[in-house]
């Protein structure tokens, strides 16, 4: 059974350069897995969220449009067993510039659809809290 595993993640690992970087980057990897979660932390996946996530891969990590499905789809059969709370202890070491950069994403994603959800607030609180941001920090970023 392990080889087969392996050989589908081998598949997708070669046959896309985007999803070559992003296997090969677990601060990346974590990150769009936080921003998958809280596009469907309101339990949904709306396409103001989905353009969101795109313009974000595009701009902030340089992943063309065309490779978000692609991406995404990479995420849903890897990285569906990486929980929240994992993904953002991978950035409790970073400085507290990428900690707000990463809350600034999410945030973005979640008022996408103009609208701040309870499950998607409870997510940015439970992030922060692992990063160690305070609530001036947090407030700090809300207000960008």
């Amino acid at each position: 059974m392990a080889p087969n595993i392996l050989q589908s993640i081998r598949r997708f690992v070669e046959g896309n350069k985007s999803v070559r970087r992003v296997a090969d980057d677990i601060e990346l990897t974590s990150e769009l897995i936080l921003l998958v979660r809280m596009i469907f932390a309101d339990g949904e996946l709306r396409p103001e969220e989905f353009e969101n996530f795109s313009r974000i891969c595009e701009t902030a990590f340089a992943i063309p449009r065309d490779d978000v499905p692609e991406v995404m789809h990479f995420l849903k059969e890897f990285g569906y067993e990486t929980r929240a709370v994992n993904a953002a202890a991978i950035f409790s070491e970073l400085s507290v510039a990428r900690k707000r950069s990463l809350l600034i994403h999410m945030l973005s994603v979640a008022k996408s659809d103009n609208e701040l959800h309870a499950d998607e607030a409870e997510l940015i609180r439970r992030t922060a809290s692992i990063l160690g941001l305070t609530p001036a920090e947090i407030t700090a970023v809300q207000g960008e």
